[in-house]
């Protein structure tokens, strides 16, 4: 079910764009070939049973060690942005970041979509950047639960949703876990070094690409995979334990949680984990330089003007 609109302005109630991804007959396709890959959970008792496979990562910059869970479960962990140092000044621009603001927008997400019947347990919350298949970075919310994940855009300044999305961890086939590319024609990586970094891409496509219309529609709420980083304020030196904005804690959380989702669902399979280049498929989109280096994608006070 997909009910689509567009955001009004920050005065009006925003039109919601709701995606559920639902389906019980998904199949898994054996793309890739590899061994198995043990990572422990909370407990250290039950490690996701995952397929690992992948070219494997090769750095020339540190990976991101922070947090409590990252710097003990993975080799491999997403790299930081170069440069990407946000002063306490700076961080405070964003609304999230205003005293209570995230906790009451991650309530009222909760309370607006999660459905305990459904979703299961929840097991955490995140606010992480989403690249999406335009290149446009954006802020989104990520309740992860036993059977699902939830997605949100929300506007921290009308404390509304404004998109929704709700995808049933069993019919993730495969999650990826490196550094952004750009195609080898592509020109974004010499203008912007934007996305010169990591995070993961998770994706429920089953190996099909996204149609013509999906690719070409800047708008599709209905692109079978979803590009995850850190939040910009984990590069506030105060924000560096801060659980909420790193990508790799979710990353963890998230395989433990397919992992068990597939043991009930889809017993005698495995979710594949890739380790290597994410391709975000841009060559010379001038719309995501001036989107992503103007930070539109986040809700900010932009010295006295607020979007």
């Amino acid at each position: 079910m997909a009910e689509s609109g567009d955001a009004t302005s920050t005065n009006a109630k925003p039109a919601i764009t709701e995606v559920h991804l639902e389906d019980e007959t998904t199949q898994k396709v054996d793309m890739f070939e590899g061994a198995t890959l043990d990572i422990s959970g909370e407990d250290g008792e039950h490690p996701p049973d995952v397929d690992f496979a992948g070219p494997g990562l090769n750095r020339n910059r540190p990976g991101s060690t922070i947090g409590r869970q990252s710097v003990r479960s993975t080799t491999s962990r997403t790299t930081m942005k170069p440069g990407g140092y946000k002063s306490e000044i700076s961080s405070k621009s964003f609304f999230c970041y205003k005293e209570n603001n995230l906790t009451k927008a991650m309530d009222r997400c909760q309370n607006d979509f999660y459905k305990e019947e459904l979703d299961g347990q929840i097991l955490g919350k995140w606010l992480l950047a989403e690249i999406d298949h335009w290149d446009h970075e954006r802020e989104k919310i990520l309740i992860l639960a036993e059977n699902s994940v939830l997605i949100f855009r929300y506007n921290f300044i009308t404390d509304t949703v404004i998109e929704k999305k709700r995808v049933m961890l069993h019919v993730i086939d495969s999650i990826l876990l490196g550094d952004f590319t750009y195609p080898d024609w592509s020109i974004m990586p010499m203008v912007s070094s934007d996305h010169a970094h990591g995070g993961i891409q998770i994706k429920w496509n089953s190996g099909e690409p996204p149609t013509f219309g999906q690719r070409w529609n800047p708008w599709c709420a209905t692109i079978p995979w979803v590009c995850l980083a850190h939040h910009p304020l984990l590069y506030n030196p105060r924000e560096n334990e801060t659980v909420t904005f790193n990508v790799d804690e979710f990353y963890e959380s998230l395989l433990d949680a397919v992992s068990k989702a597939y043991g009930r669902k889809r017993p005698g399979e495995r979710v594949t984990v890739v380790e290597g280049p994410i391709l975000i498929q841009s060559y010379a989109s001038i719309s995501s330089i001036i989107f992503n280096q103007s930070n539109i994608g986040y809700f900010k006070d932009r010295n006295g003007v607020c979007f």
